[in-house]
């Protein structure tokens, strides 16, 4: 009881402070635009436009591309830039890139290329804000006080999770097109006025710009000689290629096969946000199973959920209880793995190597994104839904359950990674 009053006053005392309250009320309302954004125009493709499986794909590889292209740029730009500067930018943009997909669809008629437009903008826009926004945490937060701002902010991210896919379809089926977009182009406009009113933060000067990007090299051979960051990098990046595969089959399956309307399947798909949340708030409390079995089991567990779906199918059809209850599942599983995922990439690398290191983690789990979109949409038109949704499942959940043989699995704790990990450490060249 004393250490949930206690985290509960310490929420209340980050809340209480004017800037990190600006920050965390622009990032939510930013991160509900994009989660909004982000749902509403494969569905737009499926539903307005009757784009083929492999188009939808398309539109949402557009979204993630940038994240292979920019991710490292983004890093060296947010140690040159103000970062609120960057944080009110990148939210103008991508409040222009749906205003455009608005106007398109009034004035001369939707068409699949505007998507595609806008999907790029967006995703662009989104790679350095979100690097922005994670330099921006330390700046306005005491060091002591960083857990709870990244809980708070993750608990945020869970509830845009559900809040995004389920408004999405809600207003495109209820109420229209053109209510959905300018809802989105809304909220990114009021995360660019949030950030606005917050003082500039301080940011790198070009020598310590010039020194990070130096630095990315050294921390992506760190990456890759330390087997249980190798391998917790590798988990991720697999995990990311084939639930994005699977998310975009089933958006696909769902309303051309099974005849779902935009807004059962975006209650569905936005139930995986129900489980992160409280997934998210539970995993802090089982961390005696040991971090290492938490983590390596986690991601082979979701999977496992997803398999559900297709197996719910055969049994009920487009009955939507029990679909949602595997999203949830799905949500939790994946939920405790990010938990414990982001606490290990914090506290493994060394000091002086973490930056590079999270950049270079970031580039190749978030990178599998654009692949999984393809592939998703691919499969669906050459060997149809179901099959479709069976292969990627059991596949996830297989590949998967190959990292149970990692000495990721044996790490003790959080405190002792660093210390675990080095046993599992290829020296450099210069060490050697």
């Amino acid at each position: 009881m004393a250490a949930t009053e206690a985290a509960a006053t310490s929420y209340r005392s980050l809340l209480g402070g004017p800037v990190f309250r600006l920050l965390w009320t622009g990032e939510s309302a930013g991160r509900l635009g994009f989660q909004l954004a982000n749902f509403l125009l494969p569905l737009i493709a499926v539903t307005v436009l009757h784009e083929s499986g492999t188009r939808v794909g398309a539109i949402s590889t557009a979204q993630f591309v940038p994240v292979v292209l920019f991710a490292l740029v983004a890093g060296a730009v947010a140690g040159r830039w103000s970062l609120r500067g960057l944080l009110v930018v990148c939210n103008a943009l991508r409040a222009a890139a749906l205003g455009f997909v608005g106007a398109m669809h009034a004035a001369l008629g939707l068409h699949f290329v505007h998507l595609v437009v806008a999907a790029v903008v967006i995703g662009v826009a989104t790679v350095f804000y979100d690097v922005a926004y994670q330099a921006s945490i330390p700046q306005v937060v005491p060091v002591e006080s960083l857990s709870q701002a990244n809980g708070l902010m993750q608990a945020t991210y869970s509830v845009t999770q559900l809040a995004g896919p389920a408004l999405a379809g809600f207003l495109t089926q209820s109420i229209g097109l053109p209510v959905a977009v300018g809802t989105a182009c809304a909220l990114f406009l009021g995360a660019l006025l949030s950030f606005v009113a917050i003082p500039p933060f301080r940011h790198a000067s070009p020598a310590e710009a010039r020194s990070m990007t130096k630095s990315i090299s050294r921390g992506l051979r760190y990456v890759w000689r330390c087997r249980p960051l190798r391998d917790l990098c590798l988990q991720a990046g697999v995990s990311n290629l084939l639930e994005q595969a699977f998310l975009t089959a089933f958006m696909v399956y769902s309303v051309r096969e099974l005849g779902m309307s935009g807004g059962t399947v975006g209650l569905v798909v936005g139930a995986g946000g129900v489980g992160a949340l409280a997934g998210s708030l539970t995993a802090p409390r089982v961390r005696r199973f040991g971090v290492g079995v938490l983590v390596s089991t986690a991601l082979p567990a979701a999977g496992a959920a997803f398999v559900l779906i297709p197996a719910s199918i055969a049994l009920f059809g487009d009955a939507a209880p029990p679909l949602m209850l595997a999203f949830a599942l799905n949500g939790a599983a994946v939920s405790f793995f990010n938990v414990f995922a982001v606490s290990l990439r914090q506290s493994i690398p060394p000091e002086e190597l973490l930056g590079s290191a999270t950049a270079s983690y970031r580039l190749v789990s978030f990178g599998t994104f654009p692949l999984g979109a393809l592939l998703g949409g691919a499969l669906i038109d050459v060997v149809g839904g179901l099959v479709t949704l069976w292969l990627i499942a059991l596949l996830l959940t297989v590949s998967l359950s190959a990292f149970l043989a990692s000495p990721l699995r044996r790490v003790p704790s959080i405190d002792r990674a660093r210390a675990f990990s080095s046993r599992w450490t290829t020296p450099s060249r210069s060490e050697q």
